[in-house]
């Protein structure tokens, strides 16, 4: 292992496998620290989001985690017996992304294509190697951990960015606070094979009960589901509660036929909703489960956290290599501190009218919401604002420092670049490279020439065909960050090249 690196990073869950494999595409030298031996696994988190798809995509990883899941295309509503309301997913998404649909895959299967791509470019993991305590100064950070065999060692690097989960060794040295609160319900996961009407079909399933509701995913393998769901108040005080405890009361709820032949893996927990008060401190970060953690409303912890990777990825990238300065590194807290909190404040939400047990919480489960849901899902407004949503490639940076204000039609700076097509392939197949991208939208390409000589890091494409969702605008200019959210979009070509540079 090495005494010296730019960077190290504790914890090798999603959050810091896909750090690596940012700095990794930047040429930046790290050091990936776990406590455990390998890759978890369990399931645990199900479901991968377009905007996560997108990120893997830049890395030659989306069509070999598409090959390993199930696309969930359709997310079906059910409340006393019947189909309430239907969410069509990839009708959502079309022509949102080059993933219109929610991909089921279990978290075990997202670690190790990351960490099968960290082999691949000979990258090893220290596994087995857990952090007990780090020194910041103003020269950098000395990191003290044991190894895989328990002997003291220890690793400079200029940053450390703690990846080390709800738990956070790193946020507990830093003092960064966590505050929030935990549901008092108790909630099971469990994997089964299910024989069932909704089995099958390659739907996601809702089911909303009294004082609570049961999620169903399909998985791969024939009739594999994983079950979430509120552990009934009758058996909740049990000491050991087993899924058998439980099997027939789901059956009772859910009012359809449905018989359990085998179960894999059965566990309960609670629910958690906290955050930090800031994402670093110092030469230290912590992203992930370590910043913030969330209810299972919308599958959108563990995308948050690899987002954060993407995110910070890049900015270290160009503070290491001189490309900005130092102050770069602020913008990480300050544009994914407050995605998080809307985020939290969302799920919250969502959770609330999921899990709520007075009578009022099960009038609007039962009755209310799934007959507004018939309504609302057949309004073009309702289609174009949830997939945005819950996909997460709605999320953006409007107020960054980074954002200079600009608009042409739909498309505002700070916004994640939109998807459309050439020539049948998305225009995210040529934003690959992690640089900076100029594109110019009009017939004169000749206006790059003098911008590329003296931005010869930065990536230039023009297009004649202009996307209905500039409104017909032509002759305009659209900057891209290394993440692919719009720095500047406008027709002025000095505040274009301005925004090349950081």
């Amino acid at each position: 292992m090495k005494t010296q690196t730019k960077v190290i990073i504790n914890g090798a869950g999603p959050t810091g496998l896909a750090l690596a494999c940012q700095l990794q595409r930047y040429g930046i030298d790290f050091v990936l620290l776990d406590r455990h031996r390998q890759t978890t696994h369990l399931s645990k988190a199900m479901v991968v989001h377009a905007r996560t798809l997108e990120i893997f995509n830049e890395i030659g990883l989306a069509d070999r985690a598409v090959a390993k899941g199930e696309r969930a295309e359709r997310f079906n509503m059910m409340a006393r017996g019947k189909i309430r309301g239907q969410l069509q997913l990839a009708a959502f998404g079309q022509g949102w992304s080059a993933f219109p649909y929610a991909l089921i895959l279990e978290q075990s299967k997202t670690e190790q294509l990351m960490a099968d791509y960290l082999s691949e470019k000979e990258i090893p993991i220290g596994w087995g190697c857990e952090v007990t305590h780090f020194a910041d100064t103003n020269k950098g950070v000395t990191v003290f951990y044991k190894d895989a065999t328990g002997t003291a060692k220890e690793i400079s690097a200029d940053y450390l960015v703690g990846c080390d989960g709800a738990a956070s060794q790193t946020r507990h040295q830093l003092g960064l606070g966590f505050s929030g609160d935990t549901q008092e319900r108790l909630f099971y996961v469990a994997d089964v094979k299910m024989e069932s009407e909704l089995s099958g079909r390659h739907d996601a399933w809702i089911v909303m009960i009294e004082n609570g509701f049961a999620l169903f995913f399909p998985m791969e393998g024939e009739a594999h589901y994983r079950i979430i769901g509120t552990v009934p108040e009758n058996v909740k005080d049990k000491e050991v509660l087993q899924f058998s405890d439980i099997r027939q009361l789901i059956a009772d709820q859910l009012l359809v036929r449905v018989y359990f032949p085998e179960e894999y893996w059965f566990s309960t927990y609670k629910v958690h909703s906290r955050m930090v008060a800031e994402f670093g401190k110092g030469n230290c970060f912590v992203a992930g489960d370590a910043a913030h953690i969330h209810t299972p409303a919308g599958g959108q912890g563990m995308n948050t956290g690899i987002q954060d990777a993407y995110n910070l990825g890049w900015k270290l990238a160009y503070v290491l290599k001189g490309k900005a300065n130092k102050k770069l590194l602020d913008t990480y807290n300050e544009e994914r501190h407050a995605n998080a909190k809307r985020l939290l404040r969302t799920t919250d939400t969502m959770f609330d009218v999921l899990a709520g047990t007075g009578w009022l919480s099960n009038l609007l489960r039962l009755y209310f919401f799934p007959t507004v849901l018939q309504f609302v899902t057949r309004l073009k407004l309702f289609n174009k604002r949830f997939f945005p949503l819950i996909s997460m490639i709605g999320v953006k940076y409007p107020e960054s420092s980074l954002t200079i204000e600009g608009r042409i039609g739909k498309i505002a700076s700070g916004d994640r670049m939109p998807h459309f097509e050439i020539d049948g392939k998305s225009v995210y197949e040529s934003l690959k490279d992690p640089a900076f991208k100029i594109l110019y939208f009009g017939l004169d390409a000749a206006a790059l020439e003098e911008i590329i000589p003296t931005h010869e890091d930065c990536i230039a494409l023009s297009f004649v065909e202009i996307p209905d969702f500039f409104e017909g605008a032509t002759h305009f200019y659209l900057v891209l960050r290394p993440d692919n959210y719009v720095r500047y979009i406008g027709f002025d070509r000095s505040i274009a090249i301005r925004a090349l540079r950081i």
